[in-house]
């Protein structure tokens, strides 16, 4: 709610209007009253106190802070659904050994962690692990298979050991893989230096804070327990953190922490796709009739109220557009006819060209479509329609363009990968089939891709369910577990290695 505001602040000025309506009498006083004294007429005369006058000016002025459209939050466009993008960064000292967290720290949090991605099936999940160094163990991904065999695989023992805190490197490859808004980043750590803490209080990203342990700490395994390292919690340095305005959450035994953990991350995604510009507020001042018909149900003798309020809320397709237009926005209209499934007139309706083009797009008008979407910010989103509008227009070359940049600006976006597979394969089928052909006539000439769009026949166009995103595990996903000789465990540590090699002087 920190971002409500309304939408046509200038119709608030018909408040002014209530206010007048609350001093002037709807009627004059009953006969009865000018012909007894005083006293006797407010004993026995009954009724007057419901007087139409008492609730005109709310109903007005609930009408007219509806229509100056209060909101809240961003409203997606109708077939785009919002992603968030989750990199967990988590700390892999000695420390996280410590049992007062059973079995310990380290495999709590790797629970904990599971069931966080489970209850968010369409979020994407990665991870970046540190001690004294930080590496990317899981790039961003959907497949909680994938994530959760290298997230249980990884214990602190892998890490390879030194001074210092990688906490820092640790949260700027995190923000460097998860290139994509909105994101999120929520560090697992149960210890944190001075110097991490003034990293933190200085640091501009969308981050949460989650802590594993206690403030007694807990015993370590007998391999490290002689080693002397202090697993309490240092409970200042998380308290000073919080005070900065980062979220910090304390594990729990149950699961009321994880539902804190999702709630912070909802309201960072929300707080970012309210900071976007290319998605238009949502108006919700159609929630106002609720009271507005409770007065109305108190009051229903005066059937008046409806005749002069109500059409304020609601609009008829039988009404004249010009009036229409002028109380309800074009876009609003436009997404009651998109519901309706009446595409053409929702794209005639809308003004946003990002919502106009796709319900081109669902029209079948794709020219129109492209030309709606160039029109819009050249977001991922917007790309992918882009390409999709270019490929049901047999484009094929220009589809391809189109979806390497919306990769240049999304990176492994599954969606966009697939779409652009699936393009890229019915280019080389046609090529190879029109080089057959030219073999055939003993020309040897190589026309390229252009004759190739010429000489298209009906029916070889690429259909929306063809083009859609296909599911299942990616190729390059499935020649990972291929190839993979060894235990996600010695693969990690072999990655850990090579790469403290690589920093080392």
């Amino acid at each position: 709610m920190s971002d409500f505001h309304f939408i046509y602040p200038w119709r608030l000025l018909g408040l002014i209007v209530a206010a007048l309506l609350a001093f002037l009498p709807f009627a004059g006083a009953s006969a009865w009253q000018r012909i007894m004294d005083k006293p006797f007429a407010q004993a026995l005369i009954i009724g007057r106190s419901k007087r139409l006058t008492q609730v005109l000016p709310w109903l007005f002025a609930l009408g007219v802070i509806a229509l100056a459209g209060p909101t809240w939050q961003r409203e997606f466009p109708a077939a785009l659904t919002p992603e968030s993008n989750v990199m967990v960064v988590m700390q892999q000292d000695l420390a996280m050994y410590a049992q007062d967290l059973a079995p310990s720290r380290n495999e709590r949090m790797q629970s904990k962690i599971s069931s966080l991605m489970d209850n968010a099936p369409g979020a994407r999940y990665g991870l970046v692990v540190y001690s004294n160094q930080a590496f990317v163990t899981t790039p961003l991904t959907q497949d909680p298979q994938f994530f959760s065999l290298f997230l249980h695989a990884q214990n602190p023992s892998l890490m390879p050991e030194g001074p210092g805190s990688g906490l820092k490197a640790a949260i700027e490859l995190a923000i460097k893989n998860s290139p994509a808004s909105p994101r999120s980043l929520i560090l697992v750590a149960d210890t944190l230096t001075d110097a991490d803490v003034a990293y933190l209080e200085k640091l501009k990203a969308p981050i949460q804070i989650w802590v594993p342990g206690t403030a007694a700490g807990g015993t370590l395994p007998e391999k490290y327990a002689s080693r002397g390292i202090d697993t309490r919690l240092n409970v200042e340095r998380f308290s000073s953190v919080r005070e900065a305005g980062i979220p910090v959450t304390l594990v729990t035994a149950d699961d009321s922490d994880l539902q804190v953990v999702q709630s912070h991350i909802q309201q960072s995604v929300t707080q970012q796709n309210n900071a976007r510009s290319d998605l238009h507020w949502k108006n919700t001042g159609w929630l106002l009739a609720i009271p507005m018909l409770v007065l109305l149900f108190f009051w229903r003798r005066q059937l008046i109220c409806i005749a002069l309020v109500m059409p304020m809320m609601f609009w008829s397709s039988h009404s004249d557009a010009a009036w229409l237009d002028a109380w309800v926005n074009p876009d609003v209209q436009g997404q009651h006819a998109f519901e309706k499934g009446d595409y053409q007139k929702a794209a005639e309706h809308f003004r946003d060209p990002l919502w106009q083009g796709i319900a081109w797009y669902n029209a079948g008008n794709f020219t129109a479509a492209v030309g709606a979407f160039h029109r819009a910010p050249q977001t991922p989103e917007t790309l992918l329609w882009t390409g999709n509008s270019l490929a049901q227009q047999k484009q094929w070359q220009q589809a391809l363009d189109t979806y390497d940049q919306a990769l240049s600006l999304r990176p492994d976006w599954k969606m966009a990968l697939e779409n652009r597979e699936k393009v890229s394969h019915i280019v080389m089928q046609l090529r190879l089939k029109q080089r057959e052909a030219e073999q055939e006539q003993g020309d040897d000439m190589d026309d390229g891709p252009d004759k190739v769009l010429k000489d298209l026949k009906k029916g070889q166009g690429v259909k929306q369910k063809d083009i859609g995103a296909i599911k299942g595990t990616s190729p390059q996903l499935n020649q990972w577990f291929e190839n993979l000789q060894v235990s996600p465990s010695g693969l990690l540590e072999s990655l850990y290695r090579n790469g403290a090699q690589e920093t080392t002087p």
